[in-house]
């Protein structure tokens, strides 16, 4: 992070286009970075600002309370709040980038969510996501790019670290992968792994096509397909008693997979694998 903003100036008084399509309705009165915080403020605003603190971690100190400051998260100081703020132990100090705007854009921050009165601290969930809009300010700062592209990129920063901690579509559908692997013998139902996932069935088969690429029915047949490939190899059960094995009442249904999953019957495949372990066809 302190190698984005090394070679700049700060803090940097800035400008914004009139009009223009990328005309802000939030436009930053300037821009702050500290990559080695060290020292206290003390001290009352008369400006609306929000300070992301990347590392390090400290306290902050409002209307006779105290909030634990944990990167990454923000801190807010708003018009007319006096505060005290800064690291504390076991930090040294903290890096900090901050955004001033005018007191005047308070309402609609407020409006847009952005401020909470009994909210003046909260932790970033998704830090991964800051990089590459920290970059992109990074870069239109170095150009001196007289745009409003800068206001706009302040405002996605403050978005991104309100938004909630990201779940991915794997975790969601967890349960039911777990479900499917204990119970892989028989055909998965839809409507009880949907409800193991506390989704309806529509919303879990759009979860878990985005996760897996395919039906849990085709997951629950690939389980199945593995366990006969180790029962040909490792055991010397007929192809019906593997077929059983699997979950496959029916040989000749057993056969047609299992050559639609691996190109070959499964005679041949386990012929072939007999021959390259070395052991007795």
């Amino acid at each position: 992070m302190d190698n984005l903003f090394k070679n700049l100036s700060f803090p940097v008084n800035y400008w914004h286009e009139e009009g223009g399509p990328l005309r802000s309705m939030t436009p930053l009165s300037s821009l702050g970075f500290i990559p080695r915080k060290t020292g206290w403020v003390s001290s009352q605003f008369d400006t609306a600002n929000f300070s992301l603190i990347l590392n390090g971690g400290g306290e902050f100190h409002r209307k006779g309370h105290c909030w634990k400051v944990e990167a990454p998260c923000v801190i807010t100081q708003l018009d007319g709040d006096y505060l005290e703020y800064g690291p504390s132990e076991p930090h040294e100090y903290w890096t900090e980038l901050y955004l001033v705007y005018s007191s005047g854009l308070m309402p609609r921050f407020v409006q847009c969510g952005f401020i909470e009165e009994s909210r003046p601290v909260w932790p970033i969930s998704n830090p991964s996501a800051l990089s590459p809009l920290l970059e992109e300010l990074a870069r239109c700062l170095a150009s001196k790019e007289k745009s409003a592209r800068i206001d706009r990129i302040a405002e996605r920063l403050i978005l991104e670290t309100l938004l909630p901690p990201h779940v991915s579509a794997s975790s969601l559908i967890s349960k039911a992968m777990d479900a499917i692997q204990t119970n892989w013998q028989s055909p998965p139902n839809l409507e009880s792994l949907a409800s193991k996932c506390n989704m309806s069935v529509s919303t879990f088969q759009r979860r878990w096509n985005e996760a897996m690429g395919i039906t849990p029915a085709r997951y629950a047949l690939g389980l199945r397909l593995q366990e006969a490939c180790r029962l040909l190899i490792e055991t010397s059960n007929s192809i019906s008693e593997v077929a059983n094995a699997c979950g496959f009442e029916d040989e000749f249904y057993f056969s047609r997979c299992f050559r639609r999953q691996f190109g070959i019957p499964p005679r041949t495949y386990r012929k072939e694998h007999l021959i390259r372990s070395g052991r007795a066809v």
